[in-house]
This record gives structure tokens, C-alpha cells and sequence, in this order.
């Protein structure tokens, strides 16, 4: 009879954790995109996944939500498979817009090939785009 009882109430106690989000809330990228630039009211422009020669940044917008607080996300950049910069984000907001850039401190133009960001958690693999930047036939 107890242990009837106790497992009643860890069944109610996790139905309603989920409906409150205690336990259920889920962080999620809703949106990631590979842009040339950010407009006026910071969304992305010129969105592509293949980029022509000759630009010196190119940038990763991603909305968010759900996040828990504190977070920590890792932002990863890939040259032809080979990591070029890492960036360790903690989000301080549990829905949100952010943004971050790929450049060339010198600032010369990126070189053509193809290139990976990731967006990853401590546990998982939260979104992974491919780009390429091409020089003119």
C-alpha cells in the first residue's frame, strides 16, 4: 500500500514538473543561418550556402529557445575539416537572437573552399551548416 502510494505521487510530481517546465523544458536552436552580413535591424541578408569570393566576414545568426540559465554553447568553425576558431557563448536569456562572425584578423578576404560552423551543447550537436566561398568560374 506505501509503495502504491509513493508511486502515485512521483507520477504526479513528474507530470507536473513536465507541464511547468521544470523538467520539460527543451533547449533548441529554431532557426541557424550562414549570412554575408546583418541588416539595419540586425536578420540576416544575403543568406547563402555558397558565397562569392571576396568577402572578408561572413556570419552565423541563430534564434534560440528554452535555453537554461547559464547555458553554455560552442560556437566551432571549419576550414576544409580543420577547426580555425572555437567560441564559448553562456546565454544569458532563455529566448534569444545571436550572432557571431568569422573573419580574418588581417583583413583580407576569406579563402574559397568549404567551410562547417557548428552550434553544440556539452552534451550534443545542436546544428552544423555548410557554406562554401567560390572564386569565379
Amino acid at each position: 500500500m506505501l509503495l502504491g502510494a509513493a508511486v502515485v505521487v512521483l507520477v504526479i510530481l513528474s507530470v507536473v514538473s513536465l507541464r511547468t517546465g521544470l523538467l520539460g523544458s527543451t533547449f533548441t536552436i529554431d532557426k541557424a543561418v550562414v549570412c554575408v552580413e546583418l541588416d539595419k535591424d540586425r536578420l540576416p541578408h544575403k543568406v547563402r550556402s555558397s558565397i562569392q569570393y571576396g568577402v572578408r566576414q561572413v556570419c552565423l545568426w541563430f534564434q534560440y529557445s528554452s535555453a537554461p540559465e547559464g547555458n553554455h554553447l560552442e560556437i566551432s568553425w571549419y576550414y576544409e575539416n580543420e577547426k580555425v576558431l572555437s567560441e564559448s557563448l553562456k546565454l544569458m536569456a532563455k529566448d534569444g537572437v545571436r550572432a557571431f562572425y568569422l573573419l580574418q584578423e588581417e583583413g583580407t578576404p576569406l579563402p574559397a573552399g568549404n567551410y562547417k560552423v557548428t552550434i553544440s551543447s556539452s552534451t550534443k550537436l545542436l546544428s552544423s551548416l555548410d557554406f562554401e566561398i567560390v572564386r569565379k568560374q
